[in-house]
């Protein structure tokens, strides 16, 4: 990567008010990011969302030296600098139109590995989530899947140790600058992952830990893989912000069930009701779904005889999937002409009573 550009590059988003989107404007505008620094106040100025006040912030900035220390640190400190426009950056976050244009990161990080997932959830994770966390990633290991996280408290922390546990590259996102480990006590954990795996952050060495800075870190999440699963959730958790960054990414995206009264599954229901992520009970279903392995055959299909009794709305929408080898929610409206808010209770009903099941992309299978 060019030195010079990655001087300007870093000196950009050091200056208040300038984040990544807007600088990628004005570099893509100026053709550089050093271009940026010699270009005309005014030219700077008509650049889309910019405007005379940060222009003038922009043209005024001469705060160089203060790059020159960042950069002495990323030196002193064995960092890696990942530029956007490097090969070596993530591809699959370089598709996200809010990507970051730079990214601090610590050890042997696998950015661009084949197959990468996210594993999110709540903080206060129970230990029936733990339980699915261990056995998901568990079930992992034969595909080398590297697992993504956000090493907080619950469940992402208890993803990066499963993954550790048996020999998987994991990967935290952090929060805050690498000249810290927040929360501290998940330090022992992250100089483990150091070893195969490591931190990413988008933030400058002694940024801290700010509350605005975490759902920038799940954009980061969501988008550097091919599939983020919510092992639990409450209904307003920060998991379901990551979820919905990857529905928005067209990342596939997935959740575990618990019982209708537990607290911190109320958020994977209304992923799954709402048909912003699949249901799955295990890592078998999981990878299924990814098509990283074949459906078992093992399984035996259900009897006609077994099957419970269906209402007409029911057997109408079940009576379509089976027809054909899958169909999507919005070809299941044309067809039956029931409204999509009640086409999504009626497949959540029919998921439960084990007769269909969800795929990636709204779509819809008979079991």
């Amino acid at each position: 990567m060019n030195q010079t550009e990655l001087f300007y590059t870093l000196s950009l988003l050091r200056i208040p008010g300038i984040g990544s989107m807007l600088a990628r404007k004005l570099i893509e505008r100026m053709g550089s990011a050093e271009a940026v620094f010699t270009a005309p106040k005014g030219m700077l100025g008509r650049t889309p969302g910019i405007g005379s006040l940060l222009a003038d912030t922009v043209y005024k900035f001469k705060d160089f030296a203060a790059t020159e220390r960042e950069l002495k640190r990323v030196e002193e400190h064995g960092l890696q600098l990942f530029h956007y426009a490097a090969e070596d950056f993530p591809q699959r976050l370089k598709q996200a139109p809010d990507h970051p244009l730079l990214l601090f990161g610590k050890g042997k990080l696998p950015v661009n590995s084949n197959r990468m997932v996210a594993v999110v959830g709540t903080r206060a994770a129970t230990d029936y989530g733990q339980r699915l966390t261990e056995e998901l990633v568990a079930g992992m290991q034969a595909w080398n899947i590297t697992v993504v996280s956000g090493l907080a408290y619950g469940i992402d922390v208890l993803a990066h140790r499963a993954a550790l546990q048996v020999d998987l590259p994991t990967i935290g996102v952090l929060g805050h600058g690498l000249g810290r480990i927040y929360p501290a006590a998940h330090r022992q954990t992250a100089t483990q992952m150091l070893e195969k795996g490591g931190l990413l952050t988008e933030f400058m060495y002694e940024t801290g830990p700010d509350k605005e800075n975490f759902p920038k870190r799940n954009r980061i999440v969501a988008g550097m893989v091919d599939a983020v699963v919510v092992v639990e959730a409450a209904d307003n958790g920060g998991a379901l912000i990551t979820a919905g960054l990857a529905n928005d990414y067209n990342r596939d995206v997935f959740a575990f069930p618990g019982r209708v009264s537990d607290k911190y599954s109320a958020g994977c229901h209304a992923l799954v009701r709402q048909h912003k992520a699949a249901l799955v009970c295990n890592s078998t279903d999981f990878l299924e779904a990814m098509g990283w392995i074949k459906r078992s055959l093992e399984r035996p299909p259900l009897q006609p005889s077994l099957f419970p009794e269906l209402n007409a709305e029911e057997q109408q929408v079940f009576d379509l999937i089976k027809a054909q080898e899958q169909l999507g929610i919005d070809s299941l409206c044309l067809q039956s002409g029931i409204s999509t808010a009640r086409l999504s209770n009626i497949l959540l009903a029919l998921e439960f009573k084990g007769l269909v099941r969800s795929l990636p992309g709204k779509q819809f299978a008979a079991v």
